[in-house]
């Protein structure tokens, strides 16, 4: 019963998040000048952030674990969400790439700071929570890192950098990463790619296993 209604309120949040994700992805990536201060839909994520999280923290003082279980499912619930529309966030040029950098950067930390956000009493977060937002929003970090990389036709040496900065990824994810670059490659290229994207996976796994 408490599961489920600690679902209703992570969906509650991400719901109230949902127009801002979208707005992300409406923006014009690839017409950025320069950088500047975090974009609007970060400071609309925060604000509901900031709305509604100091209440449900107060409404459950007596029972923090819970308020913990909420930060946890809602970060992993959100900032895979958040990945996608980075995705979608195409075409992008290299100082759009930088922008949204900086924004995943705002965002990650406003995260971090979610259970004690709004609060006079600055506690440190749960390690449990952390661990969550760090390993996920690092992913997110690392994608965009990844697109703003050259492939000067070392395409070889992307594929190993990709799995070097991202190696619990998939090959879908792969694809989505060159979508992003705009990267204009034949199907001999692409499938060259892939042949290597999986023979460094297989060596890596088998490693792994030794």
């Amino acid at each position: 019963m408490i599961s489920n209604c600690i679902q209703l309120l992570v969906q509650d949040l991400e719901l109230a998040c949902e127009p801002a994700l979208q707005a992300m992805t409406k923006i014009s990536w690839l017409h950025f000048d320069n950088v500047g201060d975090q974009s609007s839909y970060v400071t609309q994520i925060i604000m509901h952030l900031k709305n509604t999280v100091p209440n449900l923290r107060d409404n459950l003082a007596s029972s923090r674990k819970y308020f913990t279980q909420f930060c946890i499912r809602f970060a992993n619930s959100f900032i895979p969400k958040f990945i996608q529309n980075i995705y979608k966030c195409k075409p992008i040029s290299t100082v759009g790439s930088e922008q949204l950098l900086l924004d995943t950067h705002m965002l990650k930390t406003a995260l971090l700071e979610l259970p004690s956000i709004g609060s006079d009493v600055k506690r440190s977060a749960p390690t449990t929570y952390t661990k969550v937002v760090i390993k996920l929003m690092t992913k997110a970090e690392m994608i965009l890192k990844l697109v703003m990389a050259p492939l000067d036709g070392n395409l070889e040496g992307f594929v190993s950098q990709f799995l070097q900065l991202l190696p619990e990824s998939t090959i879908a994810e792969f694809h989505k990463v060159l979508d992003m670059k705009g990267a204009k490659l034949s199907k001999a290229q692409m499938s060259s790619l892939d042949a290597l994207f999986k023979q460094i996976t297989k060596a890596a796994s088998g490693e792994n296993n030794k």
